[in-house]
C-alpha cells in the first residue's frame, strides 16, 4: 500500500492532458532601480555572491543597493542565499573590481566571484538521448522506497529512458521534507524547472557508468540528477553553484562532478565543498589536457579538502598507464586512475558499441564504486580508506598521488 501511495504522489505531478511530463518553471529574477552613480552607463557585469545565512529580505535589498545591483537572479531550487548580480560598471565612484574586493571582506557575505562559464570537456557521442521523454517510462525509474546510499550527479541532466537503466534508480522527491515546486526526482538549473532531462548526452553516460557499478549488487542505491549544463555542455558558475548547493541540501552521500576549469578558483564552490568536508564525498574528474594539475590547477579536483577524490583517465594496458596527451596528472592534486580511454558504450541494444574517452567517465565509475563502499555513519577518512584499499599499484602511474588505479 505504501508503494501505491508514493506512486500516487508522483502521478499528482503529471499532467493528465499530455503524454509528456509537465514542467514547473521557477525563475526568481528581479530588476532593481539603478542607484545614483557618478557615471551614467548602462553596461553591467555579472558577479556571483552568497549571503550569510539569516539575513532578511530587507537586509538583502539594502546590500544590493549598496553595491549597485541592476538586476539579480536567485537559485530556483538551491541555496536561496546564492545570487547572480548584474552590476553597474561604476557605482558611487567604485569600479566592479573594487566592489568585489569589498564583497570578499563583507561579513554579510560568504563569498563573491566574477561569473565565468564552465564547459564539459569529455567527448560526447550523438544519439545517446531521446528526443521526447514520456511520463510512464520515467515513473518506472523513480524509486518507491528510500535508498541507503545516494549519488548526486551534477551534469547535463539524465535520460531515464536509456535502455541500460533497467531498475528503478531515480531519487523520489516525495520523501523529502522540502521540495521546489512539483519536484519529481531532481532539478533543471538551466531552464529552472522540475525536469532535469538530458539534451546533451554526457550526464546520461556519466549516470549510467555510476549505475553500472551498482546494479545487481543488492545495494539499495539512488541517483539525484542536477542539470547545470545545457545542450552544448556549457554552464555558468552560478548554475553549477546552485546545482551543488541543491545536492548538498538533499544530503546525498556522494557527488560526482565530471567537469572542471583551470586557474581561476571559486571561493563560493570551495566553501560549499569545505562545509560538507565530513559528510559528502566529492568525486571529481582531473581533466583531459595532459597537464600537471599541481602546476596548472584544475578545479574542483584541485581543491585540497579531505572529501575530494580526484580521478584521472588511464588506458587499457595491463597494467594501465597515463595516456598522453589526455590524462591529467599531479603528485599532489590527482589521487587515483580509472580506465577511461576508449571505453565501449552502447547507444542501443544489440548494436556495436561506440568508443568514449575522458576523465569524466573515469570519475563516474569511481563514484559508483564509492557507493559500494559507503556505510552510514562512517567518517570521511574511513570512507576514503575503504575506497582506496582496493587500489592496485602501477609503476606507470608514478605521477599521481597513490601511483595506483582502481580496476573498474
Amino acid at each position: 500500500m505504501k508503494k501505491i501511495g508514493y506512486l500516487f504522489l508522483i502521478l499528482c505531478f503529471i499532467s493528465c492532458e499530455s503524454e509528456l511530463i509537465e514542467t514547473t518553471p521557477i525563475n526568481e529574477q528581479q530588476q532593481l532601480q539603478k542607484a545614483s552613480t557618478t557615471s551614467t552607463t548602462d553596461k553591467g557585469e555579472n558577479v556571483v555572491i552568497r549571503f550569510t545565512d539569516g539575513l532578511s529580505a530587507t537586509e538583502k535589498d539594502a546590500i544590493r543597493a549598496e553595491y549597485g545591483v541592476i538586476s539579480y537572479e536567485a537559485c530556483s531550487c538551491g541555496d536561496k542565499n546564492l545570487e547572480s548580480w548584474d552590476l553597474e560598471t561604476i557605482h558611487e565612484g567604485a569600479t566592479i573590481e573594487e566592489r568585489v574586493t569589498s564583497m570578499e571582506q563583507d561579513p554579510e557575505m560568504e563569498g563573491a566571484d566574477f561569473e565565468f562559464d564552465i564547459a564539459i570537456s569529455s567527448q560526447v557521442p550523438t544519439g545517446v538521448v531521446a528526443s521526447q521523454i514520456h511520463n510512464q517510462s520515467v515513473l518506472q525509474k523513480i524509486k518507491t522506497e528510500k535508498a541507503s546510499v545516494t549519488i548526486g550527479v551534477l551534469d547535463t541532466g539524465i535520460d531515464p529512458t536509456y535502455f541500460g537503466f533497467e531498475q528503478a534508480f531515480l531519487h523520489n522527491s516525495s520523501f523529502d521534507a522540502e521540495t521546489c515546486g512539483n519536484e519529481l526526482f531532481g532539478w533543471n538549473f538551466v531552464e529552472n524547472n522540475n525536469l532535469p532531462f538530458d539534451d546533451n548526452g554526457h550526464g546520461t553516460i556519466v549516470s549510467y557508468l555510476a549505475y553500472q557499478q551498482l546494479e545487481n549488487t543488492g545495494i539499495n542505491f539512488e541517483i539525484v540528477p542536477a542539470k547545470a549544463f545545457n545542450a552544448e555542455g556549457k554552464g555558468s558558475l552560478f548554475q553549477v553553484g546552485c546545482g551543488l548547493s541543491y545536492l548538498i541540501n538533499k544530503k546525498v552521500n556522494i557527488i560526482n562532478m565530471s567537469f572542471g576549469w583551470t586557474e581561476t578558483s571559486s571561493t563560493i564552490i570551495e566553501n560549499y565543498i569545505k562545509e560538507v568536508e565530513r559528510d559528502i564525498l566529492m568525486v571529481t574528474s582531473a581533466g583531459n589536457t595532459g597537464l600537471d594539475n599541481d602546476l596548472v590547477a584544475h578545479f574542483p579536483s584541485s581543491y585540497t579538502t579531505a572529501n575530494i577524490l580526484a580521478v584521472t583517465a588511464v588506458n587499457n594496458e595491463i597494467p594501465p598507464n597515463l595516456e598522453s596527451p589526455i590524462s591529467n596528472y599531479g603528485f599532489v592534486s590527482v589521487d587515483i586512475g580509472v580506465k577511461g580511454i576508449g571505453l565501449p558504450f552502447y547507444i542501443e541494444p544489440e548494436t556495436a558499441p561506440i568508443s568514449i574517452t575522458g576523465s569524466s567517465y573515469s570519475s563516474a565509475k569511481a563514484a559508483g564504486f564509492s557507493a559500494l563502499k559507503y556505510q552510514e555513519g562512517m567518517s570521511m577518512s574511513v570512507f576514503y580508506h575503504k575506497i582506496l584499499q582496493d587500489k592496485i599499484q602501477s609503476s606507470g602511474l608514478y605521477q599521481i598521488k597513490y601511483a595506483s588505479y582502481l580496476d573498474l
